[in-house]
């Protein structure tokens, strides 16, 4: 990033990054920041989330049990045991299982829905844009359906594959042996290799489609083109990705099941208070009733947490292909420079940009590999030497061809001889200065006193 900008007023300091560094994203970063991304806005994410399944759970629990309760009331109607119980029976069950496959498939287009809103919170967040749940749902309203239209065909897709890949094994070996012993072993055989292929299949085809949400809401594509941008932009991120799913699943799997168990344990407490004789029905009635209803509420708030940390996830890995290949953290970046700077013109750095999208048959590039080690044993620092003499002096290197030989140095002059005699001694030190009485330089002493003239005639 720069180190500043520059507008027509002066200088501007570099904006701060929003929830991610605006670089590729490595696994540990996303990993953190799907958790973290709760923090940055608890209360549309976490709030939207809950109510939604809280809604989901009570439609879908009560339209199975009206459906249920509606068909498997006929059965007291006639004989137990007879043909016709056994057929309505079997009559009540498939509605039963028809009413859970459409319930399922509602909620899972509320799924789809959170998961919108989510990615429209990540490009907020990653843009440091304050977002309310109506500036999210303004940004998510014109691909609700075709999120709704693109959960719809999945799950459809999943069911046709299920049927295709673990059913007809099943039927294709079971009805020729008329469900005899060897003839079951091999139809149960064949039903479990068909949801082993089913497994796989499905967790590649979901991590290659897990941007797709992503796509519909931030890049306003169709279906069918996001879909294809997905497959593309996985392309070389594939275990990267599932990976990331992979570990949050666990982590929410674990969690869950562990709060769930606690939560259990806690309710069954409840018993002995609402019931200390043991011998009041409605009581225990009350108590089982307290219990699930505590259960579900925890288990409500979790799954609420988990899809918040899927979709984000999602998002995360989204924003990640599009830095590595198309070059969106530059866009986010000029982005940001743009509006630190004071102006901005309005565009979308999300928007797909034709000319830098990943195209069919785009292979990423291949990661640097090192350089090989020497073969054997890598050698170790030679030993420390001791203190020896000076090295000997090395000459000049020799004059390169084509350049004009030096002149030769002045001769140096020959080595004197050595005397004949001794030397002479050397001269014998000056006398000594006399006193100053007997120096002729000296100065004369002051007169004693003035004698008058005549005075000395006595």
């Amino acid at each position: 990033m720069s180190q500043h900008s520059v507008n027509a007023q002066g200088w501007t300091p570099a904006p701060k990054p929003g929830l991610i560094p605006l670089r590729p994203l490595g696994f540990g970063t996303i990993l953190g920041k799907s958790f973290a991304a709760l923090r940055h806005n608890p209360k549309v994410l976490f709030g939207f989330a809950v109510v939604v399944q809280l809604i989901v759970m009570i439609v879908v629990l009560a339209v199975v049990g009206a459906v249920a309760f509606a068909t498997l009331s006929r059965l007291s109607t006639v004989r137990p045991g007879s043909d016709e119980w056994f057929t309505l029976y079997l009559g009540s069950m498939a509605f039963v299982g028809l009413a859970g496959l459409l319930m399922g498939l509602f909620s899972v287009a509320f799924t789809a829905i959170v998961q919108g809103i989510v990615a429209a919170d990540v490009r907020a967040a990653t843009l440091r844009e304050s977002a309310t749940l109506g500036v999210l749902w303004r940004r998510v309203r014109p691909a609700v359906w075709r999120l709704i239209g693109y959960t719809l065909l999945y799950g459809v897709a999943g069911v046709v594959a299920a049927v295709l890949i673990i059913g007809v094994p099943f039927v294709a070996i079971a009805v020729p042996t008329g469900f005899d012993g060897p003839g079951m072993v091999f139809a149960v055989l064949g039903m479990v290799g068909g949801m082993a292929g089913f497994a796989v299949l499905s967790i590649w085809v979901g991590t290659k489609l897990m941007l797709v949400p992503s796509l519909l809401v931030l890049e306003g594509a169709g279906v069918r083109a996001a879909i294809v941008r997905s497959w593309r932009l996985t392309r070389g991120r594939f275990w990267f990705a599932f990976g990331i799913v992979f570990l949050i699943g666990a982590i929410m799997y674990v969690g869950t099941q562990a709060i769930s168990t606690i939560g259990g344990l806690i309710t069954s407490l409840f018993g002995p208070v609402l019931n200390p004789t043991g011998s009041t029905e409605l009581a225990l009635g009350v108590s089982a009733i307290v219990g699930l209803v505590i259960t579900q509420i925890i288990v409500v708030v979790l799954q609420s947490i988990s899809s918040v940390v899927q979709a984000t996830a999602g998002a995360l890995v989204y924003i990640d292909c599009r830095m590595r290949y198309e070059g969106l953290d530059q866009d986010l970046m000029a982005t940001m420079e743009r509006r630190a700077a004071g102006y901005d013109d309005g565009t979308d750095p999300f928007r797909m940009d034709p000319a830098r999208a990943v195209r069919a048959g785009f292979r990423p590039a291949p990661a640097a590999v090192p350089y090989p080690l020497p073969p054997g044993p890598i050698p170790g620092y030679p030993a420390p030497h001791g203190y020896a003499g000076a090295p000997a002096p090395q000459g000049y290197p020799t004059t390169p061809p084509g350049y004009p030989v030096a002149p030769p140095a002045y001769p140096t002059a020959p080595p004197s001889a050595a005397p004949a005699a001794p030397p002479p001694a050397p001269p014998a030190p000056p006398a000594p200065i006399p006193p100053a009485q007997q120096s002729p330089w000296a100065v004369p002493p002051p007169d004693e006193g003035w004698t008058a003239p005549g005075s000395d005639r006595r």
